[in-house]
């Protein structure tokens, strides 16, 4: 596997038939140089598994700044 190569300790995701892209809203038509791409997207998901923040962006070209995804972790963690 490529992360096994790589050294990752996390799961890559391989979709070439959209399917998950689709099942969580996150396809973005013809965006890509060949067809459709997924749209960017940022979870942030706690310890049990929950989503407890979800940024959804309908451009390909915008994405959560590092202060913000960091703001929100720091917001769940004090709320705890």
């Amino acid at each position: 596997m490529l992360s096994d190569g790589q050294g990752y300790t996390f799961t890559l995701l391989s979709d070439p038939e959209a399917t998950v892209i689709r099942r969580y809203d996150l396809l973005h038509e013809k965006a890509g140089l060949e067809g459709d791409v997924a749209r960017p997207a940022e979870f942030f998901v706690d310890p049990a598994g929950t989503v407890q923040w979800a940024n959804l962006s309908s451009s390909y070209t915008v994405r959560a700044r590092p202060r913000e995804v960091l703001e929100v972790i720091d917001a769940w963690r004090q709320a705890k």
